[in-house]
């Protein structure tokens, strides 16, 4: 190859330091001194992700995906020091949380708890209701709203979470943190990645995390264990396989709520009292092993085969009020005591390929799969319910913190055992119908089944009794994307919604499955040179026959009518100026039944405000000058009226008025491998609800205001 002199005078320039030899001279002169030169730079934002695959398998653009996408990146994660989905999906626009106890809960959209993906497997273990890993696994949260039925199959219109691990990284890259805060909630965490060997084909990463804290609830205590290693292995440039364990342990005090006045109304008693016994306790064991194993086409398709297994096991021993308080003598009639063991095991597998191809004199793209998921979940236990455990149930309790409620050795009475199947066969096509006209067409075949059992030690067991089921059910999908400028896309949608239900009629016939359908639309712009993304869109949701108790029959259902949701959704997502990240939503939502007997006209669940807003904004000051080094970051979390239900002749409803949650950081970047962070959390120590629950438990307050110093090192 040639090299012109100059430039070759210039590389060696580079090799030996910064003099540049004459190339005219026979023998080297002295070296002139070239000025320092300061290059600065402001880094782009990292809350805004370039791809998503929570719609499509494979890599895209948020700009080209027909529905409302929020990512949740690994850097705005580390920000706002986040530890659990829960803090993760409490941040994400037009998702509501709600709280089930301090180890779990509930995450819902649209009106309809979301489903759950893991690397893009799905899953027929619910997110809502199991706990799920701590997000030091995680690279990044994604969350598609609206009907994901396309790949994952049966599910509801609320939408998607796709729960994406943490990779080895091609360089050594280390980091750990320590933390403590109020409540002695302490946190430490590890996180180291490698080469392995000197040809690179080899690479590990190893994530180790320890909580171990206290909460504003007098007498509960949370201790977690984390640990996660994956492995990525080159069989060839075009070859990888990734292998992966994971393991999360928690051991806690657990605590799910108060219980109310008889007559509705809410305690009056401090945010810390606690009114279960001493020895109540829940305790979760979680384990994760996987593999990915993906070929890269040299025409740019690419094939996938992912396989998952989860096995997880939960154990409860408790004593809860099984009844309100009485608000003359301050006696609950009732407490409940039980104990569990549930046995939880999911496998996954997923194939699919997708990639380019050329007709008609334009580019289009495919992707054809097939994945299968089963969940088997198998339990044992007693509480009052079960037979001969009558002796269970401990009466007439006067209110205390802790109350009198003595400890009992349980008897195992009662065994379950279920197990919920499902196969497809899905395929997305793209089509470029002109340079700025995109058309979606996709669709799912999908076999669905569930079973279940009485087991020991019941001492009546039973053989299997069938439940859902279905067979070559069709899902389809359709969506249009409009590139009016390279700055603005309009996008349309349409998708099915499809539900296999196990509730049994008085006849012992099992309800026919929850149909209906979404329609979106949109529009999705990159501003400031695509740093900053503002998302808008529209929906509207029909359901039909969602499962309802049969007032008349006691323990079975009926088919409801028709309910709607409809809505809007603002997001905006990036970077507003340099060193200045922000990260906001906006949702209006309303459910109601449109054609439901005697609730026609109300609202589907008095749980969901019609009003969201979530913002998160973090400002760098300049690397030069008095606040060098230091970062201010500014959250709030809001949400308008919400209930526990409607009001009886006898029980008044728990209402909860709209309230915000602000937050305060202010960071310091010490060098630059070390920074620290002091986050003040509801920093004018709002009185407000995370969940309105029922009369004896459930109704959870929000924390009150709190501080967290975290210190991170980096190399």
């Amino acid at each position: 190859m040639h090299i012109p002199l100059r430039f070759a005078a210039l590389i060696g320039a580079i090799h030996s330091g910064g003099a540049i030899a004459s190339p005219t001279e026979g023998a080297p002169g002295p070296a002139p001194i070239l000025p320092e030169v300061r290059v600065e730079a402001s880094r782009v934002s990292s809350y805004g992700a370039e791809t998503a695959t929570v719609a499509g398998k494979l890599p895209q653009s948020p700009r080209e995906i027909p529905n409302s996408v929020s990512v949740l990146t690994r850097q705005q994660m580390d920000d706002q020091n986040m530890v659990t989905p829960w803090d993760a999906l409490s941040q994400i626009t037009g998702v509501q949380a709600i709280a089930n106890d301090i180890t779990q809960g509930q995450f819902h959209s649209r009106g309809g708890a979301l489903e759950v993906q893991q690397d893009g497997l799905p899953s027929t273990l619910p997110l809502s209701g199991y706990q799920q890993f701590d997000l030091a696994l995680y690279d990044r949260v994604e969350v598609m709203r609206g009907p994901a039925g396309l790949l994952q199959g049966a599910g509801s219109f609320s939408g998607a979470v796709n729960l994406v691990r943490k990779r080895p990284n091609d360089v050594f890259a280390a980091s750990a943190l320590a933390s403590t805060g109020t409540w002695n909630n302490n946190r430490l965490e590890a996180d180291v990645s490698a080469v392995v060997n000197e040809s690179r084909s080899l690479r590990a990463r190893g994530v180790l995390s320890v909580v171990d804290r206290d909460y504003v609830f007098n007498r509960v205590h949370d201790r977690k264990w984390l640990g996660y290693l994956t492995v990525d292995y080159d069989f060839s440039p075009a070859t990888t396989l990734n292998l992966f364990v994971a393991n999360l342990t928690n051991d806690s005090t657990g605590f799910s709520g108060l219980p109310t006045y008889t007559d509705g109304r809410q305690l009056s008693v401090p945010r810390s009292f606690n009114p279960y016994p001493d020895w109540n306790r829940i305790e979760w064991d979680t384990t994760d092993i996987g593999a990915d194993l993906s070929h890269r086409f040299g025409d740019r398709w690419t094939a996938t085969l992912k396989l998952q297994r989860r096995d997880q096991s939960q154990f409860f021993k408790d004593g809860y009020a099984n009844a309100g308080v009485n608000p003359a003598t301050n006696v609950i009639a009732s407490y409940a005591r039980r104990e569990f063991i549930y046995d939880y095991v999911h496998e996954a597998v997923d194939a699919y390929a997708g990639g380019p191809f050329s007709l008609f004199g334009r580019e289009h793209n495919v992707l054809v799969g097939a994945n299968f998921s089963s969940f088997d979940s198998r339990g044992r236990g007693a509480n009052p319910n079960s037979p001969g455990s009558s002796s269970l149930t401990y009466t007439n309790v006067l209110l205390a913190d802790p109350p009198a409620v003595p400890e009992l050795e349980v008897t195992y009475r009662t065994g379950s055992h279920s197990v919920t199947t499902q196969t497809g066969l899905y395929g997305r096509l793209t089509l470029n119908l002109a340079d700025p006209l995109k058309l979606i067409l996709g669709g799912r075949f999908s076999d669905y089944t569930y079973k279940s059992r009485t087991t020991a030690p019941n001492p009546t067991p039973t053989a299997w009794a069938r439940g859902a089921r279905a067979e070559g059910e069709f899902t389809p999908y359709a969506g249009l994307t409009w590139d009016v400028s390279r700055q603005l896309t309009l996008y349309a949608s349409y998708a099915d919604i499809f539900v296999p239900q196990t509730q049994k009629r008085v006849d012992n016939s099992i309800l026919d499955p929850r149909v209906g359908r979404q329609y979106e639309i949109g529009a999705k712009a990159g501003l400031l040179d695509d740093r900053l993304s503002v998302n808008a869109s529209v929906f509207n949701i029909r359901d039909t026959n969602r499962a309802q108790s049969d007032t008349a029959n006691p323990g079975y259902f009926t088919t409801a009518g028709e309910l709607e949701s409809k809505g809007r959704e603002l997001e905006l997502v990036g970077q507003i100026m340099p060193r200045w990240d922000v990260s906001a939503g906006y949702t209006w939502m309303d459910t109601r039944w449109v054609n439901n007997g005697a609730s026609t006209g109300l609202p589907v669940s008095f749980w969901y405000p019609k009003e969201l807003i979530k913002l998160w904004s973090r400002y760098r000051f300049a690397d030069s000058g008095p606040l060098r080094g230091f970062s201010i970051g500014f959250g709030l979390q809001g949400q308008g009226t919400s209930a526990s239900g409607a009001a009886t002749s006898t029980v008044a409803a728990r209402t909860q008025n709209a309230y915000t949650v602000y937050k305060l950081q202010v960071g310091y970047a010490i060098d630059r491998n070390w920074s620290a962070t002091l986050d003040v959390n509801n920093v004018f120590d709002s009185d407000y609800y995370t969940r309105l629950g029922g009369t004896n438990t459930y109704n959870l307050y929000g924390d009150p205001r709190n501080v967290v110093l975290t210190v991170r090192a980096r190399y």
